[in-house]
């Protein structure tokens, strides 16, 4: 680095040592300088300099857009993207273990607590937990009571939000157990770092996160009760309206369980099964994404769509794990923190190695009379997470707000904690202004490993959305933070821990209704917006060329065309718009449905619904689509360039589903939607292009059609061999729709339709399939064996889709009352 670039470079760190919203602790910095374990990390941004780190942030920023990271609910169709600060937050080794251990500590705790409360209640008996701080509640379920068997692991999954003091001490923020999230965002962002600061990545020794995983594929089959020499494990899902979607999906794919939602499982004779196909498969274990109040409305909240009725009887009778139990909720309650240092003693003999800042339960008189007295310099927290109360900041609220406040402490005590502030320690972040320090907080996720626990070495770090502010939580903008841990700092697995793996051979299975329809969805939609690029391609072409002499028979050919387009895409092409604003508008105007965007933007959006199924490349290959799509040209710009462009993308993907994909009912249905659609369209395309033999127009329609279904070099070398017709006009049929060795023709389509049914067991449809082959001598009219071909072709898919799409009737017992609560990270 020259002396020139040094200079800027080492300002920008010296602006930040002096930043004055850079908290006493900082983890970047310390009163000497740089924190021994983050030199490298200093020296990286002092190479770097500002213009490189925010080069870094834009390419992290398209690299999350490439891979359809996002979080929150859908805003118009479209998530907002994750957000990552480019600079990764190294941890201390020593540092880390000491947190392991505590982490350690604290879920055997919480673990022995939930196996108590749901059991003898002892902690109740005892009043070593005010019994009203509990059974209030809303996470204490009484439907999980006796459910689970109080001697095997309870708590499988624990995630715990950390932050540091002024003192440099780690304290317990809050517990998340009832459905912890954020495993799948750390991975996500680990990668994403990983590239954008390869260099600094690569000659860093960090422990590995791909090992956790293992070990909760392993914690899980575990937790299965029954004898199944291969328990099966799904992963409930509420469904793509969930924020953390994508959390989940990449979550099941790392896992290797498949993603289910409620209608995929059915409750019956006492267990949980999973629709696949005509066949009901047993599920040993359910890793639950869905809350408790939402998960068997049964039991809880009659009008959920999202809840399996009878998984809690299943699990009553030992016939399913549910993991983490229902009860779990009521772990993530403040008032269990105000109280958690005697209940260490109880449960285990031991002081919490991690404490939690000072807490107070206003249910108890005399903490609820401290709370008051000192409200405007506390953190108030409703005990229940996902009510309608919000956490409130005492110093932030006026007079008023404050008694107001306080009058619904006095109505309510038991549902309000007070709490110390912590004053968060600071990290620096990326700006276009410098580096700026935000508030941090790091979530930790443990598994349960033998008789304790194994930690995602180092978690998901979050730094507050703006400078000064005190809040974390993705839920209000914050950026993630890669948290690097050094490999010496994790502890081996000893290998009695290690539940001995069995070899047998993978079990195949049918999917879902639910995904069956989506895969086939995604083929169509994939297949639709390929055809439709083509026919806008060679109509954009063939418009350039003759729109500028009327009357001629190129004219007239494009004229055709531009009426086929319309009547094939459904399109409408308005009066006085010109050729090229039609096709333009047919090509990029998502709102236009049946063109391009429109079947691209559905097709990604419906990619999101089984992610768990997808190559981990297809991503990007979307996004570069939309990119490109929404890139749309000016007027005095050709289609070609743009068009060809969206080809390619559509190339790339049929390219990486058709060698990426094993050969098993979920590329069955992905293959048969694009097949099914591609005979469609090429039918279609051939019925709205039918001109008269005598027509000037008809060798040049049909020289395009020939183009636009990608038989137009086959042609042209059979009439030059003599092994084929020489006039375009009378290769058209033969080549698109007879024509078995010509992987665009309507025959070749349909015979591997055939073979996509018989590989999900289906030889009635199959046998359909193949009977609609055209036959070559057929002596009817050209037109009307067309309409008799498209509407068997449409028949054939409603009968594929009552035979392998039907889902279970909406399921509602109660009329709704309840709102619905939000999953945050």
């Amino acid at each position: 680095m020259s002396a020139q670039a040094a200079e800027p470079a080492s300002a920008l760190l010296d602006a930040y040592r002096r930043h004055p919203a850079r908290a006493g602790v900082d983890e970047l910095l310390d009163e000497a300088g740089t924190r021994p374990h983050a030199e490298a990390l200093a020296a990286t941004i002092a190479a770097t300099g500002l213009p490189g780190l925010l080069a870094a942030r834009a390419e992290a920023a398209a690299l999350v857009a490439d891979e359809g990271i996002t979080y929150g609910a859908a805003d118009s169709g479209v998530r907002a993207p994750w957000l990552i600060d480019p600079l990764p937050l190294p941890l201390d080794a020593a540092d880390w273990a000491g947190l392991e251990r505590g982490l350690a500590q604290r879920a055997v705790l919480l673990d022995a607590v939930l196996a108590d409360l749901y059991s003898t209640r002892a902690l109740l008996r005892g009043r070593v937990l005010p019994p009203a701080a509990v059974l209030s509640h809303p996470g204490f379920t009484r439907p999980a009571d006796q459910v689970d068997d109080p001697k095997r692991r309870q708590l499988v999954l624990t995630a715990t939000d950390l932050g540091r003091d002024a003192a440099g001490t780690w304290r317990v923020i809050s517990d998340r157990t009832q459905a912890p999230a954020g495993a799948g965002y750390t991975m996500a962002t680990r990668r994403i770092v990983s590239r954008v600061l390869a260099g600094l990545h690569r000659t860093s020794d960090l422990a590995r996160l791909r090992g956790f995983f293992h070990t909760m594929t392993g914690a899980l089959l575990d937790a299965s009760q029954g004898g199944s020499e291969t328990p099966r494990v799904v992963l409930l899902s509420p469904g793509s309206s969930s924020e953390t979607i994508f959390d989940q999906g990449l979550l099941a794919t790392m896992l290797g369980f498949p993603l289910a939602e409620a209608d995929d499982l059915v409750a019956s004779q006492g267990r949980v099964w999973l629709r696949a196909g005509d066949a009901l498969e047993p599920v040993d274990v359910v890793l639950r994404r869905v809350d408790a109040p939402l998960c068997d409305p049964l039991e809880f909240r009659g009008n959920s769509e999202v809840g399996l009725p009878g998984m809690i009887e299943a699990a009553r009778r030992r016939a399913v794990t549910v993991v983490n139990p229902v009860g779990a909720g009521v772990l993530d309650n403040p008032a269990l923190i105000a109280h958690l240092q005697p209940v260490a003693q109880a449960l285990l003999g031991e002081d919490l190695l991690l404490d939690s800042p000072a807490t107070w339960w206003c249910g108890d008189d005399a903490s609820r009379s401290h709370v008051l007295a000192r409200l405007e310099r506390l953190v108030i927290k409703p005990v229940a997470r996902s009510g309608p109360s919000a956490v409130r900041y005492g110093w932030l609220l006026s007079a008023a707000e404050r008694a107001e406040l306080a009058a619904r402490i006095g109505d309510e005590p038991w549902a309000w904690c007070g709490q110390e502030p912590v004053e968060l320690s600071t990290a620096p972040v990326v700006t276009s202004g410098g580096l700026e320090p935000r508030r941090f907080v790091l979530r930790a996720f443990g598994v349960a490993a033998g008789d304790s626990y194994d930690f995602l070495p180092g978690g998901l770090g979050r730094v507050a959305a703006g400078v000064g502010e005190r809040t974390v939580s993705s839920a209000s903008g914050t950026l993630a933070k890669d948290v690097w841990v050094p490999a010496s700092a994790t502890e081996r697995v000893e290998p009695e821990r290690v539940r001995p793996r069995l070899v047998v051979a993978p079990r195949e299975s049918a999917v879902p209704p639910r995904v069956a329809r989506t895969l086939m969805t995604i083929g169509a939609l994939a297949e639709r917006a390929e055809g439709t690029a083509r026919l806008v391609k060679v109509a954009d072409d063939l418009a350039e060329d003759f729109s500028a002499r009327p009357g001629t028979p190129g004219a007239a050919a494009s004229a055709h065309l531009l009426e086929a387009v319309s009547r094939i895409t459904g399109v409408e092409h308005w009066y006085a718009e010109s050729a090229l604003g039609y096709l333009t508008r047919v090509a990029l105007d998502a709102s236009a449905t049946g063109g391009v965007h429109s079947s691209a933007r559905l097709m990604t959006a419906e990619a999101q619904e089984v992610r768990d199924l997808m190559s981990v490349d297809i991503w990007s290959v979307f996004s570069r689509l939309e990119r490109t799509l929404a890139a749309r040209p000016a007027l005095d710009e050709a289609l070609q360039p743009l068009l060809a462009d969206v080809l390619e993308s559509l190339l790339a993907y049929a390219g990486i589903v058709a060698q990426s994909m094993v050969r098993d009912s979920s590329w069955a249905f992905l293959d048969a939607g694009g097949r099914l659609e591609r005979a469609r369209h090429t039918v279609s395309l051939l019925r709205h292009t039918l001109v008269a033999d005598g027509d000037p127009s008809a060798e040049l329609v049909a020289d395009t059609v020939l183009r636009a279904g990608e038989s137009i070099i086959t042609h042209r070398r059979r009439a030059a061999a003599g092994t084929g017709p020489a006039r375009a006009a009378e290769s058209v049929r033969p080549l698109l729709v007879h024509d078995l060795s010509n992987p665009r023709s309507v025959a070749h389509q349909l015979a591997a339709l055939a073979a996509d049914l018989r590989l999900v067991g289906d030889e009635r449809l199959a046998a359909q399939a193949e009977s609609l082959l055209p036959s070559v001598d057929a002596a009817d009219d050209a037109g009307e064996r067309l309409d008799r071909l498209a509407e068997a072709l449409n028949a054939l898919g409603a009968r594929i889709a009552s035979r392998h799409f039907v889902r279970q009737a909406t399921r509602r017992t109660a009329e709704p009352t309840w709102s619905t609560p939000r999953q945050v990270v």
